[in-house]
């Protein structure tokens, strides 16, 4: 038995008496199956917010992770060039410009990967659709995030190793190199 009714209000009305109906009909034993398409589409909706969380927390680790190392590579980078570090600190660069310095490469190394990333992303979605013969909407948005949480990511991640580079004494980096 297939109904249609007009409005989004009647099937809130006419879904419980039909059920109550059925039940009655069928004394009480649940021999039939009642599929209500606007009940599937809510179904379908909150089984979409819990994946969309899921990938939420996933990408958020994905982040910390990848922030992590980031700061890493830098503090690896602040150690090696001490010596450059004292250097430029001697002849007059102040503690904020080797700050900038740091947070410049940060910048730039998180940027260069958001830009390999999202071009990675888009081919693979374009052979994935090619493949599968499916239609992809890409939007500006789509690409525009990701790259400014690639370079947000880069920038908290590269801010301890680069105040640590600025607060070094001169004369103990060159003494130490």
């Amino acid at each position: 038995m297939i109904l249609k009714l007009r409005g989004e209000r009647e099937v809130e009305e006419i879904v419980p008496l039909i059920r109550r109906t059925m039940d009655l009909r069928h004394h009480g034993v649940r021999g039939y199956q009642m599929i209500v398409p606007r009940q599937l589409m809510l179904q379908a909706r909150r089984t979409q917010r819990v994946f969309n969380l899921v990938l939420g927390a996933i990408g958020g680790i994905s982040l910390v992770v990848g922030g992590i190392g980031i700061m890493n590579v830098l503090l690896a980078t602040v150690s090696e060039r001490t010596r450059e570090i004292g250097i430029r600190r001697a002849v007059g660069a102040t503690r904020e410009d080797i700050i900038v310095q740091f947070l410049a490469e940060a910048t730039m190394l998180t940027t260069a990967g958001g830009i390999l990333g999202i071009l990675v992303g888009l081919g693979c979605s374009w052979f994935i659709a090619w493949f599968a013969d499916w239609s992809i909407a890409i939007t500006p948005w789509g690409i525009l995030v990701p790259l400014l949480t690639s370079i947000a990511v880069g920038i908290c991640s590269g801010l301890y190793p680069a105040v640590k580079a600025g607060k070094m004494d001169p004369v103990h980096a060159l003494r130490s190199a």
